[in-house]
């Protein structure tokens, strides 16, 4: 058997360890590359002055007869040789990826990125202003610029998520966050569940209509709504199904109101809508 033949089958199971190959694979080419190591590094036979090798064994002395390893030594060279190779493979691989390093030396850079960040995102989607102090931002364009577009008495279908300004998720219709019956079985409310409003009757409050004007079908929207044209303004509609979100209206209340020792604190919502029927 050729020598070379055993260090490739040496250091391709260590290669593919290196390159997290299965690790029971690799250790099976060891394992075959052992048995060609037993072959390839027998001790070499030795032969008495004046004895060619080429001689019929069966006409030389006992004392000139041929000497290799006994079958013990060359299962104990072949164990040692798997043992020492099975070692390598807990070595740190050499391919292993470099080491991640962080793009902020400290927080005072990290905290200019994160400004940088901000001011290029409000500059590619700005956040615009309307009447009374509500204010939104585009998170999703419509399927079709030239769709129809909501406006004053449009009857809508629409589709919305309410939080607190800190971000706690309070209830929704349409969004995936809730479930509702269909099949026979409980399913997300994904695409499946929306709030019918006509614009104008105050089905949702007023600072929300102000937004759903000129929006398209699938367009999609983030707006900060102030109490001032919030939840009062609609009758406190639209309202929620779940025991969750009336826990959470209940709550806001309070907070508008006060209660105990909290004094009346102005909260503003945060409402996701998007459109997704349009009847004009």
């Amino acid at each position: 058997v050729n020598c070379h033949l055993y260090l490739c089958l040496l250091f391709i199971p260590l290669l593919l360890k290196m390159v997290s190959f299965p690790a029971s694979i690799a250790t099976l080419l060891l394992l075959l590359s052992s048995i060609y190591q037993t072959h390839c590094f027998q001790l070499p036979r030795t032969v008495s002055k004046g004895h060619h090798p080429d001689v019929d064994d069966a006409n030389v002395p006992r004392s000139h007869e041929l000497r290799t390893l006994s079958r013990k030594s060359l299962l104990e060279k072949a164990s040692a040789s798997v043992s020492g190779a099975l070692a390598l493979l807990t070595v740190q691989p050499i391919l292993a990826p470099p080491p991640a390093h962080a793009k902020c030396a400290d927080i005072e850079t990290c905290r200019e990125e994160g400004e940088r960040r901000f001011e290029e995102e409000l500059r590619r989607n700005p956040i615009l202003r309307l009447p009374d102090g509500v204010r939104y931002r585009l998170l999703q364009p419509p399927t079709s610029p030239s769709s129809d577009k909501v406006k004053e008495g449009s009857n809508v279908d629409l589709a919305y998520s309410i939080s607190t300004a800190s971000g706690q998720y309070m209830y929704s219709r349409g969004f995936g966050f809730e479930k509702v019956q269909f099949g026979g079985r409980q399913e997300s409310d994904l695409g499946l569940d929306s709030v019918r409003v006509v614009l104008g009757r105050h089905d949702v409050p007023v600072g929300i209509e102000y937004v759903l004007v000129g929006m398209g079908k699938g367009e999609r929207r983030r707006v900060e709504l102030p109490p001032n044209v919030g939840f009062e303004t609609s009758n406190w509609m639209p309202e929620p199904t779940t025991r969750r979100g009336k826990v959470q209206i209940e709550q806001y209340k309070r907070k508008l109101v006060g209660f105990g020792s909290q004094p009346p604190f102005p909260a503003e919502t945060v409402w996701d809508v998007e459109v997704t029927r349009i009847r004009n």
